[in-house]
């Protein structure tokens, strides 16, 4: 593969997270801390991830068992991060930009899923991606005609998103529990979840016809369920005062 394989997957890739990090986390310090915090949660989980891959042996090449425990470790500390904002939440909002603005536990949130999203991309991508300067191409077992580096690409790309969609979510449900409400979109956090991780075996299926198509359908779809929740809950919050401007 070429150097333009390289810049062409890792844009697909990473193009979204950096667009976002340059052009608005990079502008404040305290939110750049919040996602390095975030991150560090999200690489716990995945360590003890590992650590039960290792020592379940039988196991180790039963990769729907090996996404099991790590989805559920990774919603684990996905309330554990919340439970940790939650307490902060005070000192975080007097040490913001904005100490009075209603938004900010909307953008802590945002900024904790991106730390999720962000170090999930770099973990499982970038070494798929150095193997697209390296001599010769691994092409898609489900769409032959498709390298696996760019449709790790676009999967990588989908599933760092969701996770800035799934922390909104997910702080929002933590918030409403014990209600029904909030315990429906805990669940559709959970279920979605272990939807995108088990349609990403579609990818890897000699035996399903252009997995990798249904894998990529099924994320947009699954982003654009957990996008509208996201807008819904927002404009339940914040509708009178920036949803209404937004139409004038």
């Amino acid at each position: 593969m070429s150097l333009y394989s390289f810049f062409g997957c890792m844009f697909t890739a990473y193009g979204p997270l950096l667009s976002i990090f340059f052009l608005y986390i990079s502008r404040d310090a305290q939110l750049v801390l919040l996602m390095v915090c975030s991150a560090f949660f999200w690489l716990i989980a995945i360590l003890l991830s590992s650590v039960i891959w290792f020592a379940a042996t039988p196991a180790r090449d039963m990769n729907a068992v090996t996404i099991l425990h790590s989805v559920i470790l990774q919603e684990l500390f996905r309330w554990a991060l919340f439970k940790l904002l939650h307490r902060a939440e005070k000192g975080l909002m007097i040490v913001s930009k904005n100490p009075k603005s209603r938004y900010n536990r909307s953008v802590f949130a945002f900024v904790s899923g991106f730390g999720f999203g962000l170090t999930s991309a770099l973990v499982t991508y970038i070494s798929t991606l150095v193997q697209t300067i390296q001599p010769g191409v691994i092409m898609c077992p489900s769409c032959p005609k498709a390298t696996l580096f760019f449709i790790s690409a676009i999967n990588t790309s989908l599933t760092s998103l969701q996770h800035i969609t799934w922390m909104m979510i997910a702080f929002e449900a933590y918030l409403n529990l014990p209600t029904l409400l909030g315990i429906l979109q805990g669940a559709w956090v959970l279920a979605s979840h272990f939807g995108v991780s088990y349609a990403m075996l579609l990818n890897a299926s000699e035996s399903v016809s252009l997995g990798c198509v249904y894998a990529i359908v099924i994320q947009v779809v699954i982003l654009a369920i957990s996008t509208t929740l996201v807008v819904l809950n927002l404009k339940k919050h914040y509708g009178a005062a920036v949803f209404s401007r937004t139409q004038r």
